[in-house]
């Protein structure tokens, strides 16, 4: 955990350059993206470099701080479809990803390593002043049993920002997870506030749960 959370310190630095940038899985053709999310459950880094307009590979790495695991795989995204209009963008993606779980348990009663991976959809359409999202994921996690989690988006920019401004944007993210157990169990179901900036390759995101706990997202595009 401590090691992504400085990596998350040391892209901040990184400050606010020139091309819009978007949370979205695949990028511009030979465009490297760092995807950083830190919440109430988990922390996450996902490093993808996109070949072509229709895919991205990269490395996913998540820590879980409930289970007290680590994931570590590959992962390949694929745009399904893209809809652009004069006014309007709508994509459709599908993700997948196989690796391994990691228990960070020191001493005798670490397990050894589970073989793991996930699977997932992900929408999203977007004006310059409204968006929306929604994402399904389906994950297998070895011994500490598989989880389906569904979150959506709503967002509205407060003001229409020129190109290369500062863009701004106020969202609330929902989230549905039907086999959470543990210390997540009374989080079945559960809702963020959401500050959003971004400016040239780089966004940011700021919120609160519902449950007073903070989450921090930063995403870079090379």
């Amino acid at each position: 955990m401590r090691q992504i959370l400085a990596i998350t310190a040391t892209l901040l630095v990184y400050g606010l350059g020139a091309m819009p940038a978007q949370a979205r899985p695949v990028s511009y053709p030979t465009g490297w993206t760092v995807m950083l999310r830190n919440d109430a459950d988990i922390n996450s880094a996902h490093v993808h470099y996109t070949p072509d307009p229709k895919h991205s590979v990269g490395l996913r790495l998540i820590y879980d701080r409930e289970g007290d695991f680590v994931y570590t795989g590959a992962q390949v995204n694929r745009l399904l479809r893209r809809w652009n209009k004069p006014d309007s963008q709508a994509n459709i993606y599908a993700m997948v990803s196989a690796g391994l779980i990691t228990d960070e348990k020191s001493g005798p009663l670490a397990a050894k390593d589970d073989a793991g991976g996930f699977i997932g959809l992900a929408a999203d359409w977007e004006t310059r002043r409204y968006f929306i999202s929604a994402s399904a994921e389906h994950w297998e996690r070895g011994r500490y049993g598989d989880e389906t989690a569904y979150h959506g988006r709503l967002g509205i920019a407060p003001y229409v920002a020129g190109t290369g401004a500062l863009h701004t944007w106020f969202m609330i993210e929902g989230h549905h997870k039907p086999e959470s157990a543990g210390r997540q169990a009374s989080d079945k179901l559960g809702a963020t506030a959401i500050l959003r900036f971004f400016k040239g390759p780089s966004l940011v995101e700021v919120g609160v749960d519902d449950q007073g706990e903070p989450m921090l997202n930063y995403i870079h595009r090379f």
